[in-house]
């Protein structure tokens, strides 16, 4: 049994969903970002939900392919988040803390964001609500896979509203042969709380291959927080010990470079939050020991309310950081390889997604050319910039002109992001009616039962003039 963050709230829908309808072969002409280079006058050709061809140049689909003026990415890929309370707007504590166990016993944090969250997750309909705003900010901030989205409650199947946005690594990846609840990612928040039953599952599954990636909530607190410290050493301990490839620790802001070093020997990755380490503990993980020791970095925005509202928000607050390191630990190519290729190895799906290349899954990010350089414009985007996601090989949002050429005919809902018109395409599941709510549909009922717990709903981006039109 997967180790949960939702209450046990009483979720009654049963699955299961059809795909949506097949999207139309097409072709992106653009700057691409490969694996290995940047073709600056190439094009990418889409068939069904895989990349069928990606080539240094037009040739061959000139006369088809949609000119993009952008730069097209891999889908950036969250592996640390927590969707369902990305819904709730910023908390503010206004003091730090010394580990997370000290800031979740506070009223302050009961009022604001644990009461309001139990109130619209232990109802169904409004979980489902939750989860697909949550998904929907996501892709506004450019991310195409998350982990932490809606789970099931223990032995249903009552969640099967997650699909048909984003990939949910973690739940349903979407992926050939993924089943709805039996993903081989497993996503943890209080490993140390796991019963013998589930560490003696985690372990044989993770030697026969059962489960592939291992995402641990460990070490978080302040960088001297002895209680913090003490997890790593739990985590090495815990039953036949969890430094083992496949195995990543979220956060590790307390481990020191010993640690990083036994975490790189052993094939332990490290999934980096740093805003909301900085808002909640006034300092983060010690990455420049961590890279130095040779531990693969992700990066990840952990939850709205006080971390960062998406991949893209994450990517600029990291690299504000980074430029203030003497020297600095990460060059702008680091940063794009930790929110593409790298999540996508700690899934254990580097397979399938993460980089671009003739059969991998098309997930695509479109940004706004600005200038010559595309990992800058990474690094420095503002979420107005995003010109197309793609997601499974369907454009799911980006600007009106490449929404309307690419999906014609199609029920496409107007959005307004960061003052630029935006389309969102979301198609019903067959037999799952909560996939046919609108955003807007969505917003108000969210809206109105946050309402009643004197709070407000969340925007959907990190700037003024974010809203449905």
């Amino acid at each position: 049994m997967h180790v949960r963050h939702l209450p046990a709230a009483a979720l009654l829908l049963a699955c299961c969903a059809s795909p949506v309808s097949p999207q139309q072969p097409f072709a992106l002409q653009g700057t691409i970002v490969t694996p290995s280079q940047v073709l600056q006058n190439g094009s990418i050709s889409i068939s069904g939900n895989l990349i069928e061809d990606v080539s240094a140049s037009p040739a061959g689909t000139q006369n088809s392919a949609i000119v993009t003026d952008s730069f097209i990415f891999p889908g950036l890929i969250d592996v640390h988040d927590h969707i369902t309370w990305n819904m709730l707007p910023r908390w503010r504590p206004n003091r730090t803390f010394r580990n997370r166990y000290e800031w979740q016993q506070t009223d302050a944090y009961s009022i604001a964001l644990s009461q309001p969250h139990y109130a619209i997750t232990s109802d169904h309909e409004l979980a489902c609500d939750a989860d697909r705003f949550g998904e929907i900010k996501a892709i506004v901030g450019g991310a195409t896979s998350v982990v932490g989205g809606l789970a099931p409650t223990y032995g249903t199947n009552d969640n099967a509203c997650i699909l048909g946005l984003v990939r949910n690594l973690d739940i349903d990846a979407g992926f050939t042969g993924s089943v709805l609840n039996q993903a081989k990612v497993w996503y943890t928040i209080y490993p140390l709380e796991m019963s013998l039953s589930t560490e003696a599952e985690v372990s044989a599954g993770l030697k026969s291959g059962a489960i592939t990636a291992f995402l641990i909530h460990a070490g978080e607190g302040s960088t001297t927080d002895a209680a913090a410290a003490q997890e790593f050493q739990m985590l090495a301990k815990n039953g036949d010990g969890f430094l083992r490839p496949g195995v990543s620790f979220i956060h590790g802001t307390a481990f020191n470079a010993e640690d990083f070093a036994e975490m790189a020997k052993a094939g332990v990755g490290l999934i980096w939050s740093p805003r909301s380490n900085i808002e909640l503990y006034g300092s983060t993980t010690d990455v420049r020991s961590a890279k130095s020791a040779g531990v693969k970095i992700a990066l990840a925005p952990d939850w709205s309310p006080t971390g960062s509202d998406g991949m893209l928000e994450e990517l600029k607050y990291a690299a504000t950081w980074n430029a203030a390191q003497y020297p600095p630990v990460f060059s702008e190519i680091d940063l794009a390889n930790m929110a593409t290729a790298i999540p996508a190895q700690l899934a254990a799906a580097d397979k399938q997604i993460g980089s671009l290349a003739k059969g991998m899954y098309a997930d695509l990010l479109l940004l706004r050319k600005k200038g010559t350089d595309p990992y800058q414009t990474l690094v420095q985007a503002a979420l107005a910039d995003v010109r197309l996601v793609v997601i499974d090989g369907v454009p799911v949002y980006g600007d009106v002109d490449l929404m309307n050429k690419l999906l014609p005919g199609r029920n496409l809902e107007q959005l307004t992001v960061c003052g630029a018109p935006k389309l969102l395409y979301m198609e019903p599941q067959a037999g799952i009616p909560e996939t046919a709510k609108t955003f807007r549909q969505i917003s108000e009922e969210l809206k109105s039962k946050l309402e009643q717990w004197g709070t407000s709903l969340a925007e959907l981006a990190p700037c003024s003039g974010s809203d449905l039109n």
